[in-house]
């Protein structure tokens, strides 16, 4: 039944010939009581997105970002005509056993009124390591609150390892290596680009169209660094740009699949519906990505 509904919502537009597009959203955000380039990351990365001319959606979690300083770093993304989400409190893996639903409701709550009265604030919801629930109980739960307070799906269809390859970006700069950084950077776009095809060529595969994308990203020192050569090379593969709020019109996200676990890219989840073999889980994690960065001449521990 699943499997119509889908049809139904993705697949009428499967010959209708759409250039391959694409959102940026970021989550997290940084403290800057803990992180003293917390409020330079932060605007290195609006200012190459104004450069751009591109508007993304940030999905900052109170735990995240610390206090009032750090609330005032977030609200820039809003006076700059960014979309503002929420993600929460304490980052809490809803697939985790000992995370119970009525805590998570509490933080999902917690969240919503501390970024709420934000410019640029949208009710949408971006779970935590994309983790959306290992019972019927907290998931469906979830999914009501979400619905009652209004929320719409701030789901992403391309995911990514950004925040490992920031482990290294900060271990290599600390050490001053900018040759292992030179290596990295190609790296870590080569991960980027790769990621974007395997999701896409994954929806063609199912829906047989390429929908409007979100690429999930973080607030980290390595995209305020590298965002440039980030969107310079998605252009140059055929990529573009749109915003959230058009990603987000997209028919695939207001699909909630029937799965447990649940949670993971939307196309990853598609395409388990579908019954597509060798989809890795999690599906992006750490050691996934040592093959690339030992092509890239990069040995790293494990």
């Amino acid at each position: 039944m699943l499997k119509k509904i889908i049809i139904s919502l993705c697949l009428g537009l499967s010959n209708v010939a759409i250039a391959k597009s694409i959102a940026l959203s970021f989550d997290d955000g940084l403290d800057p009581s803990i992180n003293a380039d917390a409020q330079q990351i932060n605007e290195d990365i609006l200012s190459t997105l104004k450069q751009n001319k591109i508007q993304a959606i940030v999905y900052p979690s109170i735990s995240k970002i610390g206090g009032t300083n750090g609330l005032n770093i977030i609200s820039n993304w809003g006076k700059q005509g960014h979309r503002i989400g929420n993600h929460g409190n304490l980052h809490l893996n809803l697939n985790k056993d000992e995370v119970n639903l009525s805590t998570y409701l509490q933080d999902m709550q917690q969240g919503h009124e501390m970024f709420s009265s934000l410019a640029g604030f949208i009710p949408r919801y971006r779970f935590p390591f994309l983790k959306e629930g290992n019972t019927l109980e907290k998931r469906d739960n979830v999914r009501k609150w979400l619905s009652s307070h209004s929320y719409k799906s701030g789901a992403v269809s391309i995911d990514a390892s950004d925040w490992y390859y920031n482990q290294l970006f900060l271990k290599y700069h600390q050490e001053k290596d900018q040759t292992s950084l030179a290596k990295l950077k190609q790296a870590y776009i080569v991960h980027l680009l790769d990621r974007a095809k395997y999701y896409d060529d994954l929806a063609v595969q199912t829906l047989g169209r390429s929908p409007n994308h979100v690429l999930l990203l973080h607030i980290r020192a390595i995209n305020a660094a590298w965002l440039e050569d980030i969107i310079t090379s998605f252009k140059r593969e055929g990529w573009k740009f749109i915003d959230s709020d058009t990603a987000y019109q997209d028919t695939i996200y207001k699909i909630q699949p029937n799965l447990l676990p649940a949670g993971e890219s939307i196309i990853w989840s598609i395409a388990q519906i579908y019954g597509v073999n060798n989809l890795r889980y999690p599906a992006e994690d750490a050691p996934y990505e040592y093959l690339n960065l030992a092509n890239h001449g990069l040995g790293v521990e494990k």
